[in-house]
């Protein structure tokens, strides 16, 4: 990371990103240089641009070869949709209706290993609650599946939790969906959060575990063992997934927090959790315990957390405004690899190719190349 090329990459994309930001939506369709797939074949680089879209963007994931985003949009107003934009040209190739309501809302969106699914929450009502899991087929454009979450243990005159995120296995066989515990009215959640566990070949759910915890926030799934760590308020939440039905191990205290984002090291030796506020900490996958914790930025908000494919990089989007890059080795930031001049950024997805971001953003979709 400390080589001359990578620093002018990196110097690249802090002057890339400010230029989008002038040219606006004028950039969709341009080509640059750097638009480019890695060499060998691997996947494509994302052509530095900024797609425009025609609803606020949400979510956004990447297909594996890096040539396709998926990207939520909606709005109280206008629906629940999914884009679907070629990397290259910056074209919206599809628009996959989710809703076409007038109270819905999109959340995260997640691509199976082999590229062939997308999962997006949605949801709908007064509330606005994320309570629909959509199936995409990537081969069609086609949405096989709109399946509203299982009800689950509550009083009278409470509405199902919402759904707040959800992470594929390796293996691509099971989804792992987090859901908030009951929520009353306009009173504050109630105990019972749990995981869900969706079966993309019965297109249903199949087990639903109720952990510690009224809020859930993010979920993350171990390389290797493909066991499901969960945020909640209570700390950070181990499933054993080797079973049919996930089975609670431990709740780890200290290393959940508010709107907690996760991410685990390709060794599957370690996982990275920052929340909200910035708080980190990064957790030993062996024990099950907090091996250190350390400050991002403290009082701006984060999304998202996108990790490197050798674990060396450690990415969050700050503040809707600058991706911020972190050393995972000292846990310290690297102010000289962090990309600002974003407006309004909602999600961040790290290309497989490594060398690109995308960020959902008002209603655009920047790719940034570096």
């Amino acid at each position: 990371m400390n080589s001359l090329a990578t620093k002018a990459r990196w110097l690249g994309a802090l002057v890339t990103a400010g230029l989008l930001l002038v040219a606006g939506a004028g950039t969709a369709g341009a080509r640059t240089t750097d638009a480019r797939t890695a060499d060998g074949g691997g996947p494509a680089r994302g052509v530095p641009q900024t797609a425009p879209l025609k609803l606020p963007a949400q979510g956004v994931a990447v297909s594996p070869d890096g040539r396709t985003a998926y990207v939520s949009v909606g709005n109280t107003s206008s629906g629940a949709r999914l884009d679907v934009v070629d990397t290259q040209s910056g074209a919206v190739t599809a628009e996959l209706l989710l809703n076409a309501g007038h109270e819905v809302a999109v959340g995260q969106v997640a691509v199976s290993p082999d590229g062939s699914r997308v999962y997006v929450l949605y949801g709908l009502g007064r509330h606005l609650q994320l309570s629909m899991l959509a199936v995409v087929d990537t081969a069609t454009n086609t949405v096989i599946a709109r399946v509203a979450a299982p009800d689950q243990p509550r009083p009278e005159r409470t509405a199902t939790g919402r759904l707040s995120g959800l992470a594929v296995s390796d293996d691509g066989t099971r989804v792992f969906v987090a859901q908030e515990g009951p929520k009353p009215g306009n009173r504050p959640i109630l105990e019972g959060a749990r995981i869900l566990q969706f079966s993309p070949q019965q297109l249903a759910y199949t087990a639903a575990v109720t952990v510690p915890g009224k809020y859930s926030w993010s979920v993350a799934v171990r390389p290797g063992s493909g066991d499901a760590y969960l945020a909640t308020d209570e700390g950070l939440t181990h499933l054993d997934t080797s079973g049919d039905v996930p089975v609670l191990e431990k709740t780890i205290a200290g290393a959940g927090g508010q709107f907690a984002g996760l991410a685990a090291s390709p060794d599957g030796s370690r996982l990275y959790r920052v929340d909200g506020s910035g708080a980190g900490a990064v957790v030993d996958l062996a024990t099950d315990t907090v091996a250190s914790t350390f400050t991002v930025d403290k009082g701006q908000s984060m999304r998202a957390l996108p990790l490197n494919a050798d674990g060396s990089r450690l990415y969050t989007l700050v503040g809707g405004s600058t991706v911020l890059s972190i050393d995972t080795s000292t846990t310290a930031a690297v102010p000289g690899e962090n990309v600002t001049g974003i407006e309004g950024g909602r999600d961040l997805a790290l290309g497989p190719d490594g060398h690109t971001f995308y960020v959902a953003a008002g209603y655009n979709l920047r790719i940034i190349g570096f």
